[in-house]
């Protein structure tokens, strides 16, 4: 599904802002992924660290899965808004100021940025969204951007069994 059609699902009155428990839900599914996609690509690192200085070894290491963990997530969030633990808790990230457009790579490195900073805050980052009326956290603050809750998710019949209801 491309973001096109992605983006033509969306209507008004599906803008529901994102609880914290399905935000936290959802964090916890893109760790258990990002902690597979990491120790894979940890893998050639010995080989490197092998012909390298201690310190610049340990300042290519850190660039290196930094940057990993960046594009895990910028890519889907450029790219239809979704990460594979939003998709799985229905889940979209969208942009504050144009809803109908993916985010920019600007947005998401200042949104990525941002949620460094909130786990570097003990998740007081996070935190935040429990209380914020429109349930923002300091990373959606600082991007503009904003998680919305997808209609169609948990607690609703699927179309198929709305067609048997009628029936």
């Amino acid at each position: 599904m491309n973001s096109d059609s992605q983006n033509h699902e969306l209507s008004s009155e599906q803008f529901i802002p994102c609880s914290l428990m399905r935000r936290a839900a959802s964090m916890v599914y893109d760790f258990i992924l990002l902690g597979c996609i990491l120790f894979i690509a940890w893998l050639p690192m010995p080989l490197i660290s092998a012909l390298l200085d201690p310190v610049v070894d340990r300042l290519i290491r850190s660039i290196y899965l930094l940057a990993v963990c960046f594009f895990y997530f910028a890519w889907p969030w450029c790219r239809g808004g979704q990460t594979l633990g939003m998709r799985s808790w229905h889940i979209r990230l969208i942009d504050s100021m144009n809803p109908d457009h993916s985010i920019t790579l600007k947005q998401a490195w200042f949104r990525f940025m941002g949620s460094m900073l909130s786990w570097a805050a003990l998740g007081a980052g996070f935190l935040v969204a429990g209380f914020h009326p429109q349930k923002l956290a300091w990373h959606d603050l600082m991007s503009g951007t904003r998680l919305i809750r997808l209609s169609g998710g948990f607690g609703r019949s699927a179309p198929h069994e709305q067609q048997h209801k009628d029936r």
